[in-house]
């Protein structure tokens, strides 16, 4: 009862206001959802004194919902309601909570709808579907229904907009049967017809939770009832299949448009064009920029900043620029993300003087450089290993005002750590909580990387147990990477305990996690379990790619188990995976370590013959190989067939060479040839 008593005083000032709802919302939840929300409202105004009613008509007039621009300005419109006598009507309340859901403040309206209601404001239909919409995007669908119950106990008949909200909110939650069936009861009671927005609303949350069928069954059920669909209706079919990576189905869904008399709009085009730029399709989506142009469709300046940031991560600069050339001449003006894809793109190329100039123009043209702009010249630069540099533009964006995020501080990180100093990535680990940016499991993930490589596993085990005691979750990189330095330390059992613990987690292993294990087996000589881990791997329908049979193969030489790793390496055509340089060159080594120099010579041809080109480590393995085998002769050809193909022996390769021409067992013949290696 104190607590009804406190929150039926309303005229407190802003910040007040304010504060009571941030330390309240949470905890009074249930409250409001057993109490207020769902009870019936007071007849009577609260006895408060309607004084300085002229100086809160001065505020109403200073501020309207349409001119509200943040929440401050929201609470300060609300206590002037509030004071006014007699009170204002419902519509004003109602276009002041539209204007804050538009904000995105749900728990806000929730909020002010309660002091609303203390006043003896009773709300109409608006009003509750926009509570009802607050309750859905807090997934707190139960007090959604709750509003419901008592909307239709209020007299008011539950509308398109009503349904649609619900049903929107079930299926965020999860509840795909639960919508329906609402939609199915409220249809059958003749509560509501559906219209286009109702099915939209239910296809919508129907593709949200990835439950095709059940949304093509919907767009039957809606062309069946003679709703004709709209484009709004495609695009969220469009939109959702290019988020899950299937762009071809979104391709056949938009052709589906045309039968139905549907024109695309740019907002199709433009997620037809992200989902293909996603895949790596720069050239396909260029070409629906010239569709567009055919059908008379205007690109915005989000189309143009999708190809452009797409092109410069495919190193296309040129045409990156182009775009934007074309791009102003049809009067867009770009945007901070144009210029931040386009500063990227020079800097990944080590345009400098180019991202300057792109800054600058930037800054001319009144487009204020945000935290993006600047962690994308720090990190550039950090991978360049030009980490002082880096320092001085954290420098500059302190200078104006930006403050340094966690992804500017783990570029630095990166950076020292890929130079080598972990002493100075230590330091800046340490100070970041001190600057007010806590670490996350990236910057965890740094340093563990950085420890594993140095083989100081212990530092690494202990930042692993103190990223978990921190409640952050490790992620597969951060389980594979400490499974790579256990094997690299000898530590094999102690990595598999750890495969057993990331299991049991909510993180699932990946292949590159089983491959980074299986190979720390081979390369400790545990070849009986790299074989039982493999067929483990094949037990559990994992893709076993040409990476994990390379391992093992490699695996199987070095215990001498040659059949095994010929019979392993024949079986590849079977699985369909065809071997690379590297498994080619694995198997050839390990052929002529066991003496079989006739068959590595046939598995050489064989690359030459399936197009797979020998490199630099394929010759000189082999040419130490056949050397060791007394076929020196064999040697200098290939060595001649080295240097002609642009390669050159190694250090090792060498040493032998000039071994045998020290002790004179070079055949004198072959001496110009590996002169030219030398």
């Amino acid at each position: 009862m104190i607590f009804v008593t406190h929150f039926c005083f309303p005229f407190v000032d802003t910040q007040t206001l304010k504060k009571q709802h941030e330390e309240t919302w949470l905890c009074c939840f249930h409250f409001y959802q057993h109490w207020y929300v769902f009870s019936d409202f007071p007849l009577k105004v609260g006895l408060h004194s309607p004084a300085n009613t002229h100086n809160h008509k001065d505020n109403l007039s200073r501020y309207t919902p349409k001119e509200i621009s943040n929440l401050e300005d929201a609470f300060d419109l609300f206590n002037s309601m509030i004071r006014m006598r007699p009170l204002p009507c419902v519509v004003r309340f109602n276009q002041l909570f539209g204007k804050i859901v538009r904000m995105k403040h749900y728990s806000s309206v929730i909020f002010l709808y309660k002091q609303m209601g203390l006043l003896g404001i009773v709300p109409d239909l608006y009003t509750l579907n926009i509570l009802i919409n607050c309750f859905s995007h807090l997934s707190h669908m139960s007090s959604g229904l709750s509003v419901l119950g008592k909307l239709i106990k209020f007299g008011y008949e539950p509308n398109t907009v009503t349904m649609s909200t619900l049903i929107k909110g079930l299926f965020v939650e999860g509840k795909a049967a639960e919508a329906a069936k609402y939609f199915r009861k409220m249809t059958e009671a003749g509560c509501i017809v559906p219209d286009i927005v109702t099915y939209n609303s239910l296809i919508h949350g129907a593709c949200k939770i990835g439950q095709w069928k059940e949304a093509r069954r919907l767009l039957n059920e809606m062309i069946g009832q003679r709703i004709s669909p709209d484009v709004r209706t495609f695009n969220v079919f469009i939109d959702k299949l290019c988020k899950d990576g299937l762009v071809v189905d979104a391709m056949k869904v938009f052709s589906q448009m045309a039968s139905q008399g549907i024109v695309p709009n740019v907002v199709n085009y433009n997620t037809l064009i992200h989902g293909l730029c996603k895949l790596g399709k720069w050239k396909e989506a260029a070409r629906l920029l010239s569709e567009m142009a055919d059908r008379k469709l205007s690109p915005n300046v989000h189309t143009f900043s999708i190809l452009i940031d797409a092109a410069c991560k495919e190193g296309l600069f040129g045409d990156a620029t182009i775009l934007f050339s074309e791009m102003i001449d049809k009067g867009i003006v770009p945007n901070v993300v144009t210029y931040n894809s386009l500063i990227h793109g020079a800097c990944m190329l080590g345009q400098w003087k180019e991202a300057s100039r792109l800054l600058n123009e930037m800054v001319g043209r009144k487009i204020i450089p945000n935290v993006q702009t600047f962690n994308v010249f720090v990190d550039t630069l950090c991978k360049e290993g030009m980490v002082d540099d880096a320092r001085g533009v954290v420098e500059v964006m302190v200078h104006k005002g930006i403050k340094p995020t966690v992804v500017t501080y783990n570029s630095l990180l990166d950076g020292y750590c890929l130079r080598g100093e972990i002493v100075e990535a230590e330091k800046l680990f340490d100070i970041m909580s001190g600057n007010g940016c806590e670490c996350n499991v990236s910057s965890y993930n740094i340093l563990i990387t950085r420890y594993c490589k140095n083989k100081r596993i212990g530092e690494a085990l202990r930042l692993f147990r103190e990223l978990c005691s921190k409640g952050l979750n490790p992620t597969v990189v951060t389980f594979s990477t400490l499974i790579g330095g256990l094997c690299k330390v000898g530590r094999t059992q102690d990595a598999r305990e750890l495969l057993k613990k990331m299991q049991a987690s909510s993180q699932l292993p990946d292949c590159q996690t089983y491959a980074t294990l299986l190979d720390g087996l081979c390369k400790n000589g545990k070849l009986e379990e790299a074989m039982a881990l493999f067929q483990e791997m094949e037990e559990k329908k994992l893709h076993l790619d040409i990476v994990s049979h390379t391992i093992l193969i490699g695996g199987m030489c070095k215990a001498a188990n040659f059949a095994a790793a010929k019979k392993l390496f024949c079986s590849l055509s079977s699985k369909g995976l065809q071997p690379d340089v590297r498994t080619y060159t694995v198997t050839i080594d390990g052929l002529l370590v066991g003496g079989l120099v006739a068959e590595a010579l046939n598995l050489h041809r064989e690359m030459e013959e399936k197009s797979c080109s020998p490199n630099s480590c394929t010759y000189n393995l082999m040419i130490r190989g056949l050397i060791r085998n007394n076929e020196t002769s064999r040697a200098g050809q290939l060595a001649n067939e080295m240097v002609e193909r642009g390669f050159y022996a190694d250090c090792s390769t060498l040493e032998m060479f000039v071994d045998l021409v020290a002790k004179g067992e070079l055949d004198p013949s072959l001496q110009p040839l590996v002169q030219k290696t030398l």
